[in-house]
C-alpha cells in the first residue's frame, strides 16, 4: 500500500488568499480584547496569569485533554481538578457540583473537534459557583451556540492559529468580558520572519500545494537540506510526546523566564495570514469535508463516526472516528499517511471515573483531518486506505477467533 502524502494541518497554497473576506461566522480572534501569543498553551498560561492563579489554587480541567491544557495549570503552581465529560463532550456539571470546590478558581471547557458545547449551562454553572471560565477554542476558531459566538461565553478564550490557518505557530488569548493587561514581551527578529516564510514554503512544497513551482523548489530545498545535513522540517507531523511528570513541568515552566517561548510574540507573517485568510472558504470546505467523511465512513468494520451529524453552527477542526480496537490499528493508520491524531497520553494522575467518556475517547477516538486543503480525491484516498487497513485487520481478527 503506498504511503499517502497528506498534511495533518492547513498548508499555504495558491488558494490561501483567494475568495471574499466577508464571513458568515465571526472568528474568535476578531474580538477586540486580545493578546497574540506564541501558541495555544501560551494563551492558557496568560489567561491564568490574568486570573492571578498561583500556588494553592485549583483549576477544573476535563479528563479528555492534550497535555498542553494541563501543563500551564501546573506551571503556575496550581493543581488541576479533573472532571468527567458526557457522551457529547460536555462537562458533567452535576458531578462537578458534588465535588469539594474549595480553592477552585476557574474551569477550562473545550469545544472538542470544533463542535460547540452547550455554553449557556456551563456559563451559568460558573457564575453560580463564582468560577472564571476559560473557553478552550483551540478546536473552534469559528462557530456559534445557544445564540452566541464561540469565544464570547468565557471570561477568557484561547485559540491555536495553526489548526485553522496555514501557519506554523501562534495562538491568541481573547476576552469579551475583561481588558487584558499582560502581553508577551519578546518581539521577533527579521531573521525569524524570513526563516518562518521559508519554512512555510518548504512545508507547502513537501505537500505539493503550489502546482507549477513544486518540482523546481523541491530540488532547491533538497540541496539546501543536504548542505546543512538535516532532514526536511516535520512540524506538520510531530511525534506524540508523553507528558512529563508534574514536578518536571513545574520546574521547567513556573519561572516564566524571559527566554521562554511563552513570552515570544507570534510572527507578523503569522498574524497577517490568520487575519487575511479567506474565512468563508475555510468554513465551507471544512464543513463539506466533515460531511463527506461522515457519509463515506459509515460502514467501516469496527468503527463508527462519533458525531455523524455536523451541527449548523460548527466549523470543524477534525472528524472524530470511534474505533473499537484502537491499539490494533492506530500506528498502522499513522504510518499509512492518513492525517490522524489521538489524545492518548493523559496527564499523570488523571482519574478514572464511572460514567466518564474521557478515558474512552482518549484511547478510541481517532481525530481525522478534514481541513480546507483536502479535496474530494484526497478524501477518497483517505477513506480507501482506512477501509483497507481496518477491514483487513478486522477480518484477520475474526479468523483468529475461529
Amino acid at each position: 500500500m503506498p504511503t499517502l502524502n497528506i498534511s495533518r494541518l492547513p498548508v499555504i497554497g495558491w488558494s490561501t488568499l483567494r475568495g471574499p473576506l466577508a464571513c458568515s461566522m465571526s472568528a474568535v480572534i476578531d474580538l477586540p480584547n486580545k493578546v497574540w501569543t506564541s501558541s495555544g498553551k501560551a494563551a492558557i498560561t496568560f489567561a491564568l496569569r490574568e486570573m492571578r492563579v498561583g500556588a494553592g489554587d485549583r483549576i477544573l480541567a476535563p479528563t479528555y485533554h492534550c497535555p498542553n491544557i494541563v501543563a500551564p495549570i501546573v506551571a503556575t503552581g496550581a493543581q488541576p481538578l479533573f472532571y468527567p465529560i458526557s457522551s457529547t463532550g460536555a462537562p458533567q456539571l452535576d458531578h462537578i457540583a458534588s465535588l469539594d470546590l474549595a480553592g477552585v478558581r476557574g474551569m477550562i471547557a473545550a469545544h472538542y473537534f470544533g463542535l460547540p458545547q452547550p455554553m449557556r449551562s456551563i456559563r451559568e454553572f460558573c457564575d453560580r459557583h463564582h468560577l472564571a471560565l476559560i473557553e478552550d477554542c483551540a478546536h473552534a476558531m469559528f462557530g456559534h451556540v445557544d445564540g452566541q459566538a464561540v469565544g464570547t461565553w468565557g471570561d477568557y478564550a484561547i485559540v491555536s492559529l495553526a489548526k485553522f490557518f496555514p501557519v506554523l505557530e501562534g495562538g491568541c488569548l481573547v476576552s469579551s468580558r475583561h481588558p487584558l493587561r499582560e502581553a508577551p514581551t519578546l518581539a521577533r527578529s527579521i531573521g525569524d520572519e524570513v526563516k518562518n516564510a521559508f519554512d512555510m514554503l518548504e512545508t507547502a512544497i513537501r505537500f505539493r500545494s503550489l502546482p507549477g513551482i513544486n518540482s523546481g523548489l523541491a530540488a532547491l530545498f533538497s540541496l539546501k537540506n543536504k548542505l546543512r545535513h538535516r532532514d526536511t522540517i516535520t512540524a506538520q507531523h510531530p511525534p506524540a510526546a508523553a507528558p512529563q511528570s508534574p514536578d518536571v513541568v513545574r520546574e521547567g515552566l513556573a519561572a516564566f523566564e524571559k527566554n521562554s517561548p511563552l513570552w515570544m510574540q507570534p510572527l507578523r507573517g503569522t498574524r497577517w495570514l490568520a487575519q487575511r485568510s479567506k474565512r468563508e472558504s475555510v468554513i465551507a470546505l471544512r464543513r463539506r469535508n466533515y460531511q463527506y467523511l461522515a457519509l463515506k465512513m459509515t460502514n467501516i468494520p469496527g468503527t463508527r463516526p462519533l458525531f455523524p451529524v455536523l451541527p449548523e453552527g460548527a466549523a470543524p477542526y477534525v472528524f472524530p472516528l470511534l474505533v473499537n480496537d484502537p491499539e490494533r490499528y492506530y500506528q498502522k493508520v499513522r504510518l499509512s499517511g492518513v492525517p490522524v491524531y489521538r489524545w492518548d497520553r493523559l496527564w499523570p494522575g488523571t482519574p478514572e471515573q464511572a460514567g466518564d467518556t474521557g478515558a474512552q475517547w482518549a484511547q478510541q477516538v481517532f481525530q481525522i483531518g478534514c481541513h480546507q486543503d483536502l479535496d474530494i480525491n484526497t478524501l477518497d484516498a483517505m477513506v480507501s486506505t482506512l477501509q483497507e487497513l481496518l477491514a483487513s485487520a478486522h477480518l484477520s481478527r475474526q479468523g483468529a477467533d475461529l
